[in-house]
């Protein structure tokens, strides 16, 4: 595999930009291998990045993390990188090298890499992929991060190059489709752009499911056959809040973190889903997601919890969702029935996290109008 910068991948079902690139060489094998900086498309979600060693036959996506416990991982590989060659967006040069480590978890699948520079270790965490996971989805001819044209930016080694896209007629048929697609789309996306809306449907689940900013725990079966799930998030609680409400591009119905008994339990409630992050009783930064009926027929403690975290997990939903969620779920029993001054939360109108989230959407819907609703090149 050989991709260029300003590539356009599929990898794992979402859609990148290639904006660098880097050779990498074993000093003890003489093996080289590419490791890919991969932008989002959008504009939305983390920088990944993308490892192709054809050589070994191993391929991986990761993302830069912090504070990483190696518990339940055991170390793989190990050695000294030398930087080879580099494209675009970098920032490593030719002959810079690593100290490098990898590691896997029990089933082999899960990954965690560390990197020693000379200015400090750099950690991520992801997970292996299979060849037909990693897909071209277009040239690399057109970037230019100065944004003034000539933005190709290769080492003076000899590497690189753009790979051949598909031919003339597939391109003329193919374009066709498109322009068909796009006549009948454009009413309904207009409307969603004059009326603020997604037609994209947001779920926290998947969005953490998939990141390798999380690791699953465990899952938490209440009343009704419903079901919560537990994630460890390998951010801090701030980071963790911001990194949700970005991924799913601000479509909440309610933020608010706990400001009460010393406690910052951060609460997201959506259309769908009742998100709350939290300091688990062991430290660790955990987050937990139901859908709105497992909250609504179940107030089990989240686990790993503390008495506050609890109390501000029934008080919030409580306050935001029970009321409404009542007219849906009200043939089934909620513990919420009795009510009760003292479960009610307060305002959230000046809540950080309620503004932040405010803000990540009218940039998400700025974003959409100005690009057609998200039918433009650049999608």
């Amino acid at each position: 595999m050989d991709y260029s910068v300003g590539e356009t991948l599929r990898v794992d079902g979402d859609l990148y930009t290639v904006i660098g690139k880097i050779r990498y060489r074993n000093r003890k094998d003489q093996c080289c291998w590419e490791e890919y900086r991969l932008q989002p498309k959008g504009g939305y979600g983390r920088e990944k990045w993308l490892s192709c060693d054809d050589i070994y036959k191993e391929y991986s996506i990761s993302e830069g993390a912090w504070n990483v416990s190696r518990a339940g991982y055991h170390l793989v590989d190990s050695g000294e990188e030398i930087v080879d060659a580099v494209w675009g967006s970098v920032d490593v040069e030719v002959g810079d090298r690593a100290q490098f480590m990898e590691y896997e978890d029990a089933t082999e699948e899960k990954i965690i890499s560390s990197e020693i520079w000379d200015d400090g270790e750099e950690i991520s965490v992801g997970y292996y992929l299979d060849p037909e996971e990693i897909e071209s989805c277009g040239d690399g001819l057109s970037y230019d991060p100065a944004g003034s044209g000539g933005g190709l930016s290769y080492a003076s080694t000899g590497f690189g190059g753009g790979r051949s896209g598909m031919d003339t007629k597939k391109v003329s048929n193919l374009v066709s489709v498109i322009s068909v697609l796009i006549i009948c789309l454009i009413p309904l996306v207009n409307l969603a752009s004059i009326f603020g809306f997604s037609l994209k449907s947001h779920s926290i689940e998947k969005y953490v499911k998939k990141s390798t900013s999380y690791g699953y725990l465990t899952s938490i079966t209440g009343e009704q056959k419903q079901k919560a799930q537990v994630y460890r998030s390998f951010l801090d609680l701030d980071a963790t809040a911001r990194d949700i409400i970005d991924g799913i591009e601000g479509d909440t119905e309610d933020v608010q973190q706990n400001t009460e008994d010393g406690d910052n339990t951060i609460a997201i409630l959506t259309a769908k889903e009742y998100c709350l992050i939290y300091v688990s009783e062991d430290n660790e930064v955990l987050v937990q997601i139901s859908s709105r009926k497992y909250a609504y027929t179940t107030d089990a403690t989240p686990y790993r919890s503390r008495a506050r975290t609890y109390r501000y997990f029934r008080r919030f939903y409580y306050s935001r969702g029970y009321a409404y969620d009542s007219t849906r779920y009200g043939k089934n029993t909620s513990p919420y029935s009795a009510g009760g001054e003292s479960m009610l939360a307060s305002d959230s109108s000046s809540d950080f996290y309620h503004s932040y989230s405010d803000s990540v959407r009218q940039s998400s819907i700025r974003s959409r109008s100005s690009s057609g609703g998200g039918l433009s090149s650049g999608k």
